[in-house]
């Protein structure tokens, strides 16, 4: 009776996933219709952040710096801080018991770890086998062998440099206990600091996309199989003949604990890179029976869905655009010049939204003088979508202005009549003229009186003649 009604829930559930999937799942090639929208339909991840890499822009996040447990998608990390300190892929690694024991003490959170079949004491086990194994089965062993070999023996110093690296790169959200993800309270990042994460190593480092691309690796022989042995990746996305296989995908790391649920880093490309970081997904159903990865890997493909479908690049500011005019003074044949960006400027933008959406928030000068070169910075420009500054654009003169010289130098002179010290010059001269004009006009007037007293006693003498 029992079977039964596992048999019933399993195929309830099943048919509830089908109908649940996004459309793109099932559609013709030629049907490229989208109609997934998160801002108004359901995400089933608990913390979202995704962004095209290409730009820059985030163009959905959801709890994004909420603290969640990681799960495997620690192996990110454990992956970036290897690969710094990997100089010889194919140098043997050192694999002792140390690194299987606490899989084995009991902890429920640690029993039946995933895992690459690679033995204890193995020697054929190089850097490279440890990094397939790590990314694509995601191999906890794989983590502690690195962890031990990189950390000189030391697991605990490898998660040291997992905790400084995660600081270096900005993560304040994140704390690492170990190099494989099994639960630990203290193991956990957010979904925004995971981005980053798997940012720097795609930026860095062309091997890590190498590897998380990768479906199948081929393992080197050991006890259990004399022949050599297949590993492959658990990202359904790049799985060949999957349900899930999604043709732009290319990696990356999934995760998956009872405390972390569904987690899953993605990244993928159709016209534009994006990165996809989803956690928290549900994972077991209420009855507490187990779920695939159904909805982590539906809100990855609806989500790059609808990326592609509804962004682009849209020229929002071009340098011909005449924004305004500034008065120029003592201008030769002008008396204003227009000012133009100094940059285009292009940025992600919905395909449903006008650029005339966007705001252009200026200041300039009210007034300068010439010469004005063309080129010349007279002002700043605020671009503003949705209420936020998306760049600041330097506001140039777009020709030249030539000064007159007449108008220079009458301004100049004007402005020298102003100085103090023109106008004591202007009173000295003032006072010596006046000092001159008293001067003469005392000396006019004794030569007067002298000249009027000579002809009195020229005309006295001439009477007595």
């Amino acid at each position: 009776m029992k079977a039964i009604k596992k048999l019933v829930s399993l195929l309830l559930c099943t048919a509830v996933m089908i109908c649940l999937l996004p459309v793109s799942a099932f559609a013709e090639e030629d049907d490229d219709t989208v109609t997934f929208d998160p801002n108004t339909d359901k995400v089933w991840s608990e913390a979202v952040y995704m962004v095209n890499t290409d730009t820059g822009d985030v163009v959905f996040k959801k709890n994004e710096n909420k603290k969640m447990y990681p799960a495997s998608t620690t192996k990110i990390m454990t992956c970036v801080v290897a690969l710094e300190h990997i100089s010889d892929w194919d140098k043997k690694v050192t694999i002792p018991y140390d690194c299987y024991n606490e899989f084995y003490e009991g902890d429920e959170n640690y029993s039946d770890p995933s895992n690459a079949a690679i033995e204890p004491l193995q020697s054929n086990i190089t850097y490279k086998d440890c990094l397939y194994a790590l990314m694509l089965p995601s191999a906890c062993e794989a983590a502690n062998i690195l962890a031990y070999n990189i950390g000189g023996g030391d697991m605990t110093k490898f998660v040291n440099m997992m905790n400084e690296k995660a600081a270096e790169l900005g993560c304040t959200g994140t704390h690492f206990s170990n190099a494989h993800g099994l639960h630990r309270d203290d193991n956990y990042t957010t979904a925004e600091d995971l981005y980053k994460i798997t940012k720097y190593a795609y930026d860095k480092f062309p091997k890590f996309k190498e590897i998380t691309n990768t479906y199948e690796y081929k393992m080197p022989a050991n006890d259990s199989n004399p022949d050599g042995y297949s590993i492959y990746n658990t990202v359904s996305l790049i799985r060949p003949g999957s349900i899930y296989e999604y043709e732009y995908a290319y990696g990356t790391k999934t995760g998956t604990t009872d405390q972390a649920g569904r987690c899953l880093v993605s990244a993928a490309k159709d016209k534009y890179n994006y990165i996809l970081v989803t956690m928290g997904a549900p994972y077991r159903d209420k009855d507490g029976e187990y779920y695939d990865d159904w909805y982590s890997m539906v809100d990855a493909i609806n989500l790059y869905n609808w990326a592609f479908e509804n962004f682009e690049m849209a020229t929002i500011v071009t340098k011909e655009e005449q924004i305004t005019e500034v008065k120029v003074e003592m201008g030769e044949s002008a008396t204003h010049v227009i000012l133009t960006p100094e940059k285009e400027y292009t940025a992600l933008m919905p395909k449903s939204v006008s650029t005339a959406g966007v705001q252009k928030v200026f200041k300039a000068y009210d007034t300068v003088q010439a010469p004005v070169e063309k080129g010349d910075i007279l002002g700043v420009m605020d671009v503003i979508f949705k209420g936020e500054t998306v760049t600041t654009v330097n506001l140039v003169a777009a020709n030249n202005v030539s000064r007159s010289d007449i108008e220079y130098y009458i301004e100049k002179a004007k402005k020298q009549m102003g100085e103090t010290w023109f106008k004591a010059a202007v009173a000295g001269i003032v006072i010596l003229l006046i000092c001159f004009i008293v001067t003469r006009t005392i000396e006019n007037s004794k030569r007067r009186k002298k000249a009027s007293k000579e002809k009195r006693r020229f005309e006295s003498y001439a009477k007595r003649r």
